[in-house]
């Protein structure tokens, strides 16, 4: 592949197998930062969606270390203006981008992570093997050959295959233990970091001096690995020499106990490869949205005020503007109004912001956040737990994330619909207030508009609308706007989509009684 051929990529998404469980393999292997995005909080923002939308690498480090960067929510300035620094390099130099890309381009996948396995779980040890496969594999051969052609004698030749046949059997039964697919993408790792530490850019002058001094420090697992992958190289037409010779065992059991001991710097060398192709993604993301974002403000108050927000997954999506500060916002319309859409966008842009330092919008100012969501939480039946146990227990984990130095960022959707409306009302109400005197912006969704009264002094609110009629349907303008929805359309879309007609009516005169006693 030539650089040429890939100046062009950045224009779409790429259509591939994605393994999450794969790729979010070196992220479970490293400590966990404490402003992670937790699992409940990646998946109420769909982050996996939002990951295959911005992910263009061609490398299993890239694709690793794009995951990692997601999660791992910064809250070091400098460290954002850095990642910037790059981006915007990448994003405007196609010539460069593809000239470093092609390299992530041949490193390609470890589509086993049999490196990273190699890496985590453990390595065999043993010297004594490598002495005998290298007599087995190298002295022994040669000095048969050299006998079977010196001395013309069959013997030799037969001996020679019986060596082959024995070293072959070896290789069978190795295969299954020394993980060569590991070792072969190890060496594709270091050759790649040699090659992209060569390209003379300033920008890119910490990754160098890291990824020289890291491939200085493991010369001899360099060396070691070069024989490594021989016998796959060229279709594999060398399979038999690498069997024959027993190169790949000897070459394992060599470097096992150094890679062993060097453990820790190969997982940062691949940490690092991998994060150049991480922001050479977002660049390519950044290039194909002609111009439509902007760069955050960072500011230290606790605010969030973000002007023409979009929601990335959102085809022709509706931006939406708002400015939370000292009181939290409740939302309130039906479904599908919009709600839930509008959360996510906040949360997912304020994590572009403080991944890459960029936004989707037409402005963003805002200070650093920790992000604690509770959207979509669900009932685990293997653990025993009910809806309304997995909702307590989500929303416990924003309020002691309050504790924490940072303000948290906590959008709430339909909070405790999984129990009674009197029980769910008074603990909203007092959770929601508690959360607000903390150092938060809260933002909640809900179809109680009951906690407008009881929140007025701690909340803003909100609406989206929406309209039925049997003539259009159901429609919806997705936009925000101040105030309390007063619509009620439930039964209305009930008896849009067909529902017999005694049902709508009985349930029309149902809700007017049970609005007596509320």
């Amino acid at each position: 592949m030539r650089a040429s051929d890939l100046k062009n990529d950045y224009k779409y998404e790429k259509s591939k197998r994605r393994d999450f469980s794969l790729i979010r393999a070196l992220y479970d292997m490293k400590e966990e930062e404490e402003y992670s995005l937790d699992d409940q909080s990646y998946n109420d923002l769909d982050m996996s969606n939002v990951y295959e939308k911005i992910d263009r690498t061609y490398s299993s480090a890239g694709e690793s270390a794009l995951y990692c960067m997601l999660r791992n929510i910064h809250v070091n300035n400098d460290v954002l203006k850095k990642r910037s620094k790059l981006i915007d390099l990448f994003r405007d130099n196609i010539d460069l981008r593809a000239k470093v890309h092609v390299h992530y381009f041949n490193l390609g996948y470890d589509n086993k992570n049999s490196l990273l396995d190699m890496i985590k779980d453990y390595l065999i040890i043993n010297k004594k093997k490598y002495y005998i496969y290298t007599f087995l594999g190298t002295i022994l051969p040669l000095i048969l050959a050299i006998l079977t052609v010196v001395m013309a004698n069959p013997k030799f030749l037969i001996a020679l295959f019986g060596v082959v046949l024995i070293n072959s059997y070896i290789n069978n039964k190795e295969t299954k233990e020394i993980k060569d697919v590991g070792l072969v993408y190890l060496r594709r790792i270091i050759v790649a970091a040699k090659k992209v530490s060569k390209i003379d850019l300033e920008e890119l002058k910490e990754y160098k001096v890291k990824m020289e001094s890291i491939l200085n420090e493991i010369k001899i697992i360099d060396k070691g690995t070069r024989v490594i992958g021989f016998g796959k190289a060229f279709a594999g037409i060398f399979e038999g020499i690498s069997v024959m010779f027993l190169l790949e065992e000897a070459a394992y059991y060599k470097i096992s106990g150094e890679i062993e001991e060097k453990r820790n710097l190969i997982l940062e060398l691949y940490c690092v490869l991998g994060e150049i192709e991480a922001l050479i993604s977002v660049a390519c993301y950044q290039g194909s949205l002609n111009g439509n974002f902007s760069k955050p403000e960072f500011i230290k108050e606790v605010q969030l005020e973000i002007k023409e927000g979009i929601h990335p997954l959102v085809e022709d999506a509706v931006s939406n503007s708002i400015n939370i500060n000292t009181k939290g916002i409740v939302l309130t319309g039906t479904n599908m109004s919009g709600k839930s859409t509008f959360l996510r966008m906040l949360g997912i842009n304020i994590v572009f912001a403080q991944c890459f330092n960029f936004v989707l919008a037409k402005k963003y100012k805002s200070c650093i956040f920790n992000i604690v969501s509770s959207i979509s939480p669900s009932d685990d039946v293997n653990e025993g737990k009910s809806y309304y146990l997995a909702e307590a227990e989500s929303i416990l984990r924003i309020i002691n994330a309050t504790e924490k130095e940072i303000p948290v960022f906590c959008p709430i959707d339909e909070i405790f619909r999984g129990t009674n409306p009197t029980e769910r009302i008074a603990a909203s109400a007092e959770i929601l207030k508690y959360i607000n005197s903390k150092k938060t912006i809260s933002i909640v969704a809900t179809h109680d508009r009951e906690l407008a009264d009881i929140l007025k002094e701690n909340y803003e609110f909100f609406y989206f609308s929406e309209r039925v009629d049997n003539k259009e349907g159901l429609s919806f303008d997705y936009k925000i706007k101040s105030g309390v929805s007063k619509t009620k359309n439930a039964i209305k879309l009930l008896e849009y989509i067909g529902y017999p007609k005694s049902i709508v009516k009985n349930a029309y005169k149902r809700s007017e009684d049970l609005e007596k006693f509320i």
